[in-house]
Parts: C-alpha cells; sequence; structure tokens
C-alpha cells in the first residue's frame, strides 16, 4: 500500500512539472510573437532604420526609401531638366554644390566608392537636398561577370551610402549605361538579365539622353561643355544630362551656371530622377 501511495504521489509531481513547463512555453511563445509584432511596426512607422547591408530583395518600394522622397514624374508638356552627376564624390563636389545651391537647383549625383572617408561628402550631397543614386562600388566593368559579381558590389555602395545617410536609395545607373557593350566581354547577355533583376528588386535605372561631353576627353574645354549641353534645348523633353564629377573635370565645374542660366531661361524646370519620376533607358545591347 505505502509502495503504490508512494507512485501516486510521485505521478502527480511530474503531472504538474508537465503542466508548469507547458504553461512557461505558452508564455515566451505569445512574449515573442508581441515581441516581433511590435519591432514590424516599428520598422514601418520609422522608428528602427535598417542595418548595412539590408536590402529587402521582395520589399516594394516606399517613402522611405530616398529614391521616392524627391522628384515627381513631370506633367505632360512641361519642360524639364534633370542634371546629373556620375563617378563622385571628389574635389569637385563641394563647388558644384555652391553652384547648385546659388541657383537654387537639385541635382542627382550617382556616387561610387572614390576614397576613404567620402562618406563624408555624400552625407553633404544629401544634406543638401540632392539625390543620390547608385553608379557602383568599383566602378569596375568587372561587375558584369555574374548577377552574383553585380549585386554584391550593388550591395557595397548601398551600405556606403547608408552608412552616411541612414537611408537606402533604390536608384541606380550602370557604368556605361544599360546599352554598354564593354559586358559581352565579361558575360554575354548580362545587362538584360540585370535590368530585368534590377527592376523585379524594386529598384529603378536610369540612363541619360543628353551628354555634355564632359568625358570625351581628359579634359574638354568649358565653352564646348557648355555648348553641347545646350544643344538638348526644345529637342529632348525631358532632358536627362550627364555630367561627371571626377576630380580631373574642372570645366564641368566652370561650365555649370551658364548651362543652368541657359535651360532656366529656356522655360525648363529644375529636378532630381527618383524612382517615381522619368527614367530614361537606352536600347539594351547585350
Amino acid at each position: 500500500m505505502k509502495k503504490r501511495s508512494n507512485q501516486k504521489i510521485i505521478q502527480k509531481i511530474l503531472s504538474a512539472a508537465f503542466i508548469l513547463l507547458a504553461c512557461t512555453f505558452a508564455f515566451f511563445a505569445g512574449a515573442k510573437a508581441v515581441q516581433m509584432k511590435s519591432a514590424q511596426a516599428m520598422r514601418q512607422s520609422g522608428e528602427i532604420q535598417e542595418e548595412p547591408g539590408t536590402i529587402h530583395e521582395e520589399q516594394p518600394v516606399t517613402t522611405a526609401h530616398i529614391s521616392d522622397a524627391l522628384g515627381k514624374a513631370p506633367k505632360p508638356g512641361e519642360r524639364v531638366i534633370y542634371l546629373t552627376f556620375d563617378d563622385g564624390p571628389t574635389d569637385n563636389t563641394e563647388d558644384i554644390l555652391d553652384v547648385l545651391d546659388e541657383y537654387n537647383v537639385k541635382a542627382t549625383f550617382f556616387v561610387i566608392y572614390t576614397h576613404e572617408g567620402c562618406e563624408k561628402e555624400i552625407k553633404e550631397i544629401y544634406d543638401r537636398g540632392h539625390q543620390i543614386g547608385l553608379h557602383s562600388y568599383s566602378h569596375s566593368y568587372s561587375i558584369y561577370e555574374s548577377q552574383t559579381a553585380y549585386f554584391e558590389d550593388l550591395r557595397k555602395i548601398s551600405d556606403l551610402v547608408f552608412s552616411a545617410t541612414g537611408m537606402r536609395s533604390r536608384l541606380v545607373r550602370f557604368p556605361g549605361g544599360s546599352s554598354n557593350t564593354i559586358s559581352r566581354n565579361y558575360n554575354e547577355g548580362i545587362m538584360t538579365e540585370l535590368t530585368q533583376e534590377l527592376e523585379r528588386r524594386g529598384y529603378a535605372y536610369c540612363d541619360w539622353n543628353a551628354d555634355s561631353s564632359d568625358a570625351s576627353a581628359t579634359v574638354v574645354s568649358a565653352e564646348r561643355i557648355v555648348n553641347r549641353s545646350v544643344a538638348y534645348i526644345g529637342q529632348e523633353d525631358p532632358v536627362v544630362l550627364l555630367m561627371h564629377d571626377a576630380n580631373v573635370k574642372t570645366t564641368t565645374v566652370e561650365a555649370l551656371p551658364e548651362i543652368i542660366e541657359q535651360y532656366r531661361s529656356a522655360g525648363y524646370r529644375f529636378d532630381v530622377l527618383s524612382t517615381e519620376s522619368f527614367t530614361e533607358h537606352h536600347t539594351l545591347n547585350n
């Protein structure tokens, strides 16, 4: 009898322990679910910002991204020009920003990694209200070897911009433009693949329909840059003007005031590119 009584006591103890364990597990599971739901709500409200390296491939573009915070699509018949600067930031960036400030004009900068500490200049571009797009990290055409190589490079420049500004850009310009044929040397058909995959991931890429010619030689005279740039007045609407923010392009800075004045006199409005604005696409050649 005593042995049977002890067995009953042990069974009761085990049953109580099992119930206690089940209740504890349910409590922590519920707490975790509430925590995850709360964190998700905070991310959506903007109270929590993403860590570097976090690119949500399937996440739709929202106004939380820098690329959507500025430029909008032009109205039918409206004359609009988008000034774009590739390959910066460099020693010329501050001078370009000063000219733009003087004329109260905003522009789009497709940035790369140019030097250690270039985040400071990227932040300056952002703080002055200009658009920042992703050109590439390395500006090496070897990024066209594969989708993996390209998107790894894109991730690095995206992280750099994020570390400088706290925001993600979804606006992209390919080195050489989407129409480049140099990519054939690395991977046949890669540009067709990348343009489709970029858009699938929620990015927008933008080429140009007007060339300042400042990259046609190491040094191009300011006069030639002006003449080439304003030749598109009345020919292309909207105008997406390609310029460069490289160290050697000091004459681009010199030409900028005259370019702005002539377009403004012709009735053009200056705006920045975004995922919501007009985006020029070249004909793909690979």
